[in-house]
């Protein structure tokens, strides 16, 4: 699988072959027993050893389901998304522990497959319980408490990466999200780079533009009120920003997306 990111969580379970896999440059073996909890936006790879193949079951789902409703409050949004840099997002189980949580993914697949009732409840309720046991035989690379409090500005990158896609058609900026979130403009600066790998601006123009591609397809709105309806305040900025992320015109991606319809 070839570099990428997503804007969804990806959660996944080795249950074949060897391999290796990058997160944001950094390298860790891949193993029958090695789960791995990527966050949204992180830039990673991952490939099989030569004359080998990986087999694997993957979850992408969206990080709304850790940060709203009861299961932030009780504490699984701070397990996942309270790590800092120096601890890993992966883990690898083996014996008892790998096979609890080998029988938890081989329900959660057959649950998705099939076409039960209350299949989405279903479906939630093992997701939760898989990531609880991840989070349980994570507890084994915690920090002590100290130390995690230390590093607690590291932490907060998550909640403004969650206000920032919830908010990305409003007026923001880096100052305005270090006032509210009490960081300073240049130390979340640099925690963007560092996590997810992309300056913040480029991070909120790939949401705002992600959106304008949308309306760009399904309404006949001028290009322009497109580029304000995005949250862009300016149309050389939306138009800039739109052909160094799609590599044409706005224009011309309306169009060539009409001709294929």
């Amino acid at each position: 699988m070839p570099s990428h990111r997503h804007d969804f969580i990806e959660f996944s379970l080795v249950l074949e072959g060897k391999g290796k896999e990058w997160i944001n440059g950094t390298q860790h073996d891949m193993v029958p027993g090695t789960i791995v909890l990527l966050l949204p936006y992180q830039i990673h790879e991952y490939k099989a050893d030569t004359d080998d193949s990986l087999l694997m079951f993957i979850c992408n789902f969206d990080m709304k389901l850790l940060t709203t409703g009861p299961e932030a409050a009780w504490g699984l949004n701070e397990l996942l998304f309270g790590r800092d840099n120096a601890q890993p997002a992966y883990i690898h189980l083996q014996g008892k522990e790998y096979e609890e949580s080998l029988q938890l993914w081989e329900r959660l697949y057959r649950e998705h497959e099939a076409s039960l009732a209350w299949k989405p409840i279903m479906l939630r309720s093992l997701l939760l319980e898989a990531l609880s046991l991840y989070a349980r035989n994570g507890g084994q690379n915690q920090k002590p408490r100290s130390e995690l409090q230390r590093s607690a500005p590291a932490k907060s990158i998550w909640s403004v990466v969650q206000y920032v896609y919830d908010h990305y058609l409003e007026p923001l900026s880096l100052t305005s999200l270090a006032e509210k979130f009490h960081i300073h403009p240049a130390q979340l600066s640099t925690q963007f780079g560092e996590t997810l790998g992309i300056y913040f601006v480029d991070f909120l123009h790939e949401l705002r533009i992600r959106h304008a591609c949308s309306l760009l397809i399904t309404s006949e709105l001028p290009i322009s009120q497109v580029a304000f309806e995005s949250g862009f305040s300016s149309y050389p900025t939306f138009s800039r920003a739109f052909h160094r992320m799609k590599g044409m015109t706005p224009r011309q991606y309306r169009e060539q997306k009409t001709v294929r319809a």
